[in-house]
This record gives structure tokens, sequence and C-alpha cells, in this order.
């Protein structure tokens, strides 16, 4: 390890589904790390499960990637002086190198079939002992060996576990682990489809591509003195490993589709910014306060530390990220809102009906009362959609009121040279005087003539980006159907 003198970390996940929440936070730590370290971030895709890999997941796990911030200096998509960045690109240099721990006595093929295995598990636990292999095919003879691989029959090829062997390594976060090499059984290489088996990829892809540092779940732990075992008979040095807590539901359970959402571009439909994500997910491994001052990715970047990553299981909670989101909606400079309202814009048919300097008026507006993106959609109705006045919004015993407050106000309205806000709070007040109605009555009534609905942000903020001339259109349509 000292002789590496660049820290180089990957991400390696398998398109066969979303990026799941937890899985976005291990890519998080590994590129926080190479940011920290100024190292590099490699994106490696583990698709050699053909049957469900698909190339929409490969599209839908970058994207969702980029979305959060994350940037990979290698990978499929970008290439690099590593690669090729696909497993399935790598199978004959897995089959080479299994091949060479053969021919080293290292490790062996073994022809048992599934069948057999199954019965002998079912064996095993029936007699209460770990299901394993039992090395069967470890102790063949030589004839033996050639004869089944001259009948043509299907073999896997097993790594040849030592005995006796005491596999320690110091994790980042954990601390000092160890384990005996006896409670490991002969495990599989290379599959009898000519596949490379998850811990021998791995070992094979983190070795060629230079990886300093394996930072991946807890779950994981348990690969670890396999994989560690294969680095020792390759002649390699294995990398340092830190291994985070996995994320739970409130139930204390593993996070899964029960719990809500969990994808990440779930919560980037739903509304919810990447800033939010990025800083819940790195609060949830104690390296920042949840509750405390909000952080993007470059401070975020600064404090950054694996040694203080907490060892216990995360909670996921949604109400929390909800409320972090709104924070973070009411905090973040106009111009990066409206940035990631965009898509919604677009898919509301806004952008193509208001210009720039409208939009961030209006999202100034109603940024103190949303929560998620979507929050946004019922503030634009208001500004864009006036079909409201052609029906009755109000009942026949609020007639007499409503024609009094409105008539009353629009008539002030004409005294005034714009409504902005000094000039709308100039009219209320006459209004509410002449009237004889003030509070509730009178600003429920002016909120419902001019924006058809009960709630939404305050008519000081409204009426300004409405202006004096559609205020009034509204109203004289309003007073029409009166």
């Amino acid at each position: 390890m000292t002789a590496r003198k660049m820290v180089r970390v990957r991400f390696a996940p398998s398109p066969t589904g979303s990026l799941h929440i937890g899985n976005a936070r291990t890519a998080l730590f590994n590129y926080l790390y190479a940011q920290k370290a100024g190292g590099k971030f490699v994106l490696r895709l583990e698709d050699t499960d053909e049957a469900r890999s698909r190339r929409d997941f490969e599209i839908e796990i970058m994207e969702s990637l980029k979305w959060l911030g994350i940037r990979w200096d290698e990978g499929p998509d970008v290439g690099g002086d590593w690669g090729p960045y696909r497993q399935t690109q790598r199978v004959e240099l897995y089959r080479e190198l299994a091949s060479r721990l053969v021919s080293e006595d290292k490790a062996y093929p073994c022809f048992c079939t599934e069948e057999e295995l199954a019965v002998r598990r079912k064996e095993q636990m029936k007699k209460g002992l770990p299901p394993g292999y039992d090395g069967r095919c470890r102790h063949l003879s030589e004839q033996q060996r050639l004869r089944y691989l001259a009948e043509g029959r299907p073999y896997t090829i097993r790594f040849k576990v030592p005995a006796g062997e005491e596999v320690a390594f110091d994790d980042v976060i954990h601390g000092p682990i160890s384990f005996s090499s006896s409670a490991i059984s002969d495990f599989i290489l290379i599959r009898s489809n000519g596949m490379a088996s998850y811990n021998w990829a791995v070992v094979v892809d983190d070795s060629k591509m230079g990886v300093t540092h394996v930072i991946r779940g807890d779950d994981h732990i348990s690969n670890t003195p396999k994989q560690i075992l294969l680095y020792r008979a390759l002649g390699l040095v294995p990398p340092l490993y830190a291994h985070h807590p996995l994320i739970l539901g409130l139930d204390g359970k593993r996070l899964s589709k029960r719990h809500g959402a969990t994808a990440v571009s779930q919560f980037k439909r739903e509304g919810y910014l990447p800033e939010t994500l990025v800083f819940y997910l790195v609060g949830l491994g104690g390296i920042v306060a949840s509750d405390g001052p909000l952080k993007g990715m470059k401070e975020i970047v600064e404090d950054f530390d694996l040694s203080r990553v907490s060892k216990g299981a995360a909670v996921f909670d949604h109400k929390k990220l909800l409320w972090i989101n709104g924070r973070f909606i009411r905090e973040l400079p106009t111009e990066i809102l409206v940035h990631h309202l965009r898509p919604f814009l677009e898919m509301w048919r806004v952008s193509e009906r208001l210009e720039s300097a409208k939009i961030e008026e209006i999202v100034a507006c109603g940024r103190d009362n949303a929560q998620v993106l979507t929050d946004f959609k019922p503030v634009f109705d208001i500004f864009l959609d006036s079909e409201y006045t052609k029906r009755e919004i109000f009942g026949d015993e609020e007639k007499g009121k409503t024609r009094n407050i409105l008539e009353i106000f629009s008539e002030s309205c004409k005294q005034v040279k714009t409504l902005d806000e000094g000039g709308y709070v100039q009219v209320a007040k006459s209004a509410m005087k002449r009237s004889g109605f003030r509070g509730r009555p009178f600003f429920m009534t002016l909120r419902r003539a001019l924006t058809g609905v009960d709630h939404g942000p305050e008519l000081t903020k409204i009426i300004p980006i409405l202006g004096k001339e559609e205020v009034l259109a509204r109203l004289r349509r309003v007073l029409e159907k009166l």
C-alpha cells in the first residue's frame, strides 16, 4: 500500500434495478473520499447477470448518480486507462487467472451438480452442521479429473481454501476484524456457464484497476476474508476496507420498498432535491448533523472522514427527509431552485408560457410553503389558470358580503399607480375601512376571488406578481358571476 501514491476507489453497481438509496450512499462515500484525498473515483458495472441486467437500468443508475452531483473519473461511458469497465468485457481475464490458480494447485475443477449439492446441504442441515461445500472434488485423483473432463462433464472452478489460516484486517470504520479460514468452505471462482463469481470478479477487477480502498456496506464483511485469501493466492496486497452500516427502516428492518420510496429516481420524481439526499445520507453516517446548518457538496467534502462514520445502523426517516427538503427549498438561491424545477416546469408547460424573470418571481413567492418541488404546481396554477373565475366560487349566503368587498377593493385599486407590495397594503387598508370587513373575512374573500382557492402564498406576494391589470380583470369576472 505504501507504494500506491494515489487513492483509487470504485462504485460497482449491478444494472438489475434502479439505484437504491443504500447503494447511493455507498457511491457517495466513495466519491467524497476520492474528492477529499485528491484521488480517482471509478464507476464499474457488474453486469454478468445476463438474465436481469438491462441497459435502461444502466442509464438510470448513471443519471441518478449525476443528478446527485456524483461524477466519475473513469467508467463505461467515459473510458479510462484501467478498463474495460464492464464485467462482461472482462470474462476472459477471470478465466485466465482462475486457470493460473488451478495450475498452481490453488484451485480445482468441481464436477458436482446443483442437484447433488442441494442434497448434501439438506443432509448437513439435518445434522445441525453449517451448509457448505464438503470438498469432495478437491480430493479427486488426477486420473478421475482427466476422465471427467474427457467425458465433457460440466464443471465449476473452486478455490482451495487453505486450512488453519487467520484472516485479519483492520477495517477503517469497525477496527480490527478476524476470521479463521476453517470456517470457510471451498468457494466457486468460475461457474459452469463460464461466468465469474462475485468474489472472484471483484478481486480481479479491484486488483487490475489499482483500487486502494474498498468502501461498501457492512453486509460485505463476510465476503472480505474470501477476498483477502484470493489476494494472497495471487501474490497481491489487498486494498484497505471500510464497511459502513446499512440503512434500516423505522421498524428496524433493512430498508425496502415496503418502507416507501427507496430508489433515487423515485425521490427525484417526487420533487426532492439532490442537495437534500446528499446531506441526509451523509447525516445518516454521522458526518454532519442532520438538524444542523445545511451544507452543500463542497462543504461536505471538507467535513468527510471515514473514521467518523458511525458503526451503528442508520434509520431512514421519510418525515425528516421531507423536513430537510423544505429547509433546502427555503434556503437555496432562487436560480438553483429554478434549475431543479426545470423538468417539472416543462411537464406543467410553464416554460413555454412564462419568461424566466416571471418564473423566478413565482418560485420566490411559493418557496416558503413548499416541502417538495411538486408543491409549486398549485402556485404556478394561481398565475396561469384563471378558469376558476368562470365557476361559482362563492355560496349564495356569501354573495352580499363578497360583492361589497370586491367592488370596494376594485375601486381602491384604481386609485394607485401600481399594485406592488406597498400599493397593495395601501389599497387593502382603504378597502377594509370602507367595507367594514377586516381580518380573515376580508382577506379570505379576496384570496378566493383572486386565486380560486383558500390557501397558498401570502397575498402580499401574489398580488404584485399578478399586477394591477390582471387583478382588476379577475375581480371583474368574479363580480360578473355574482
